[in-house]
């Protein structure tokens, strides 16, 4: 069949109706053979429906329908991308809403679908399934559709091309090509299963459509919102109060994503060092070399402009081709001065200074990054233009906002030794390499070309820190789920041992109801409270198993056993492991299993191996082996650590060497002890407890990073000033001993 063609909408701008025939030709394309497959079914099904109402959704089926279907099935596609087209048509046009059809009923009369006939059709379960496997695809084309109409972005609902549109499209195309008394629900549900399979394929290459129409090319994930900071967790009584403000404990502090929030750093050193001024460093170099004070000027300087040509005409390489260091290129730039103007004409005593304060600075920064690495090479690349930075004025040493010093950072950062080769984002290296690229062939001394390289690449962190969030997000999702069922599971247990208290049964019945009973009382809480009519339903099934499983009296009691196996079979369990644990819990143990398929031995051993209900978390694994008590060290690291907003970073010690890897600790649960730590990409790491990292702590094998430590940088020029004052120290000592 031919691509049907379609008429330009002349009411719309040009640039979207550009992207209205492509989105066109797309659906075209994707849509052909899902229709025509569904259709050449339902033609040699609906023959069969003849006389069968149930097979036929209780819709009438005649003859004249199948012919109908026969001779009509061929306009069917044309006439549903008709309909698509004539709502993308109208997208700008405010009057224009699409009528809600009853897909399904009100959820007020919803029922289970052995308890009558007022069921969901099939419709509703199908937009539901695929807008939440195609949730993020949806959410980029409602984005791009805000753009089309001028409107704010639109929700799944509102997409012309959206599974609910789409499902109303496809009954109009139906009601147009076979006329009001066919019966278009077998068209509808048929076409819909038929789209509906390879539907995410079918976004995903409309999104690339408008991305190729140039409608906000490079969106590829959620933007998100900033959290509001942690509140303060108040200590809880029990476990229900703590579950309860597990929805209000934000999984961020305020601070952005790279950076550490603010806590109570009690490992915070007494003497941190404030940042001097430059005056201040040139005064701590001229101690550690022996100078007493700077000596008079015997030279002339060299204007500024003489200096920039010079470095214009400097090598980062020597003439083998390896790579010259700072102060390699500080002697060839005071050769330089020398050979063309003079022997009195050279660097100022403050640009000298200033070379040699960067040279210590740089050599700082690479001492803490992988030598290997690609950042390492972009770092040895920015020499030059970090010279031109440091002769430019002081601002570059004092200033940590300084364009020039962030860029710096951001490389060696990306390169910085306590993070490894997971941690990399391919997206942002590229940022950093084009970066680097710009101020080496654009800077030369114009702070406003590099503010804007800056501004660039903070953009490109920005969305690095976007994208590393919303991983980290699913990781605390799931995490938050398994604390959900922790505390499920402790409710069951809590319940059962309350009802055994002072019961004394055959161990294999006490193991039944410890496994499978507990399982299922597990399944119920994870979605009841304790005050709901459900979980109070269960509790006296409880007591009712016990109370017959534990009488001297022979006792079957049929409904009782009939309940636990549907309460068993909803929980996950085979049709025969349900119906055999059921028989065994609703009689006393003095009546016989009668028609038993299996020995109450291998009933047990079956049970036994199989997992439990929420008891396969890796966490709860390590808590069981933790070791007990806690020294006094230990219990106050495990109090600091449980008072650290989520978000914070630590530092581990790897091995006997001290190299020290960074991860995130993005949430814990002070119910269960898990904690969740993540790599700069928001990737999980490990899960370990509480208890396991205060005793690292107490250990000396993990510590919270302090705030004023996060910036390699930073901490390279700490101890870029430490060193000096030691020097300096050295130097004054045999004065004083000669004095």
């Amino acid at each position: 069949m031919e691509r049907p063609q379609f008429g330009q909408p002349h009411a719309l701008p040009p640039r979207v109706q550009n992207a209205i025939s492509k989105m066109m030709a797309a659906c075209a394309d994707g849509m052909a053979h899902p229709v025509r497959q569904a259709l050449a079914g339902l033609r040699e099904e609906m023959p069969l429906m003849i006389g069968n109402p149930m097979a036929a959704r209780r819709e009438i089926i005649a003859f004249s329908h199948c012919k109908q279907l026969s001779i009509h099935c061929s306009e069917m596609l044309p006439a549903l991308l008709e309909c698509i087209e004539h709502e993308l048509i109208a997208i700008r046009d405010q009057s224009h809403r699409p009528q809600q059809s009853e897909l399904w009923s009100s959820s007020e009369s919803w029922t289970l679908a052995d308890a009558g006939d007022n069921v969901a059709p099939p419709q509703a379960e199908g937009i539901g399934q695929v807008t939440n496997q195609c949730k993020l695809p949806l959410y980029l084309l409602g984005q791009r559709f805000g753009v089309l109409a001028g409107a704010p972005a639109f929700d799944a609902d509102r997409i012309p091309v959206g599974p609910r549109c789409l499902i109303r499209a496809v009954e109009d195309a139906s009601r147009r090509v076979f006329g009001d008394d066919f019966p278009h629900m077998l068209v509808t549900d048929a076409v819909a299963r038929a789209l509906f399979h390879d539907y995410p394929a079918l976004v995903n290459r409309i999104n690339k459509e408008l991305e190729g129409a140039s409608i906000l090319p490079g969106l590829t994930f959620i933007p998100s919102l900033k959290r509001a900071a942690t509140p303060e967790r108040p200590a809880f009584a029990d476990v229900s109060a703590m579950a309860a403000t597990i929805a209000t404990m934000s999984p961020q502090g305020a601070a952005g994503w790279f950076e550490q929030p603010e806590h109570d750093d009690r490992g915070r050193s007494a003497n941190t060092r404030s940042a001097p001024d430059f005056s201040a460093a040139r005064s701590l170099l001229a101690k550690a070399k022996g100078q007493s004070a700077a000596a008079p000027a015997t030279h002339v300087q060299l204007p500024a402009h003489i200096v920039s040509e010079m470095l214009d005409s400097l090598s980062a390489h020597d003439a083998s081709g390896r790579p010259l260091g700072i102060r390699h290129l500080h002697d060839e730039l005071k050769a330089r001065a020398k050979s063309l103007h003079g022997g009195r004409v050279q660097l100022s005593q403050q640009q000298s200074d200033s070379i040699e304060l960067l040279g210590m600075l740089y050599d700082a920064v690479c001492h803490d990054m992988r030598a290997q690495s690609g950042a390492a090479e972009l770092l040895k690349r920015l020499q030059i233009p970090l010279l031109r930075m440091a002769l430019s004025g002081e601002e570059f040493f004092e200033q940590p906002t300084h364009p020039g010093r962030q860029i710096m950072s951001r490389v060696a950062e990306s390169g910085a030794i306590i993070a490894d080769e997971a941690d990399a984002d391919p997206q942002f290296d590229a940022a950093l390499a084009h970066a680097v690229d710009r101020v080496e062939q654009e800077y030369r001394g114009d702070g406003a070309v590099l503010e804007h390289i800056h501004q660039e690449l903070a953009d490109a962190h920005q969305a690095h820190a976007q994208r590393s969030e919303a991983v980290e997000r699913h990781q605390i999702e799931a995490s938050r789920g398994q604390e959900r069922i922790a505390i499920a599971r402790g409710a069951a247990q809590a319940l059962l041992d309350e009802k055994l208290a002072g019961i004394t049964l055959r161990p294999q019945v006490e193991m039944l109801i410890r496994t499978a009973w507990q399982d299922a009382l597990t399944f119920v809480r994870l979605r009841h409270d304790d005050h709901s009519a459900l979980w109070q339903r269960h509790e006296r099934l409880t007591g009712r198993i016990l109370q017959v499983v534990a009488a001297n009296d022979a006792i079957e009691d049929v409904d009782l056993r009939d309940s636990i196996f549907e309460i068993l079979k909803r929980t996950g369990y085979h049709s025969e492991e349900a119906n055999e644990v059921a028989e065994t819990l609703s009689r006393s143990v003095g009546l016989p299993r009668t028609g038993a398929r299996m020995s109450m031995t291998e009933l047990v051993t079956l049970i036994r191996t199989r997992p439990r209900f929420g008891g396969s978390s890796k966490t709860l694994q390590l808590a069981e082996d933790m070791p007990e008590p806690r020294s006094a060290r230990e219990e106050e690291c495990y109090r600091h650590l449980s008072t650290l907003p989520f978000g914070c970073w630590l530092d581990f010690t790897i091995n006997q060497q001290g190299e020290v890897r960074r991860r995130r600790l993005s949430w814990y649960s002070r119910i269960t002890g898990n904690a969740l730590l993540v790599n700069r990409r928001g990737a999980r790491i490990a899960e370990m407890q509480l208890d396991q990292l205060a005793r690292l702590m107490a250990a000396g094998q993990m510590r919270v990073a302090r705030k004023h430590e996060m910036s390699l940088l930073d901490r390279a020029w700490t101890s870029t000033l430490g060193t000096l004052e030691s020097l300096g120290k050295l130097f004054a000592r045999p004065a004083a001993v000669a004095s």
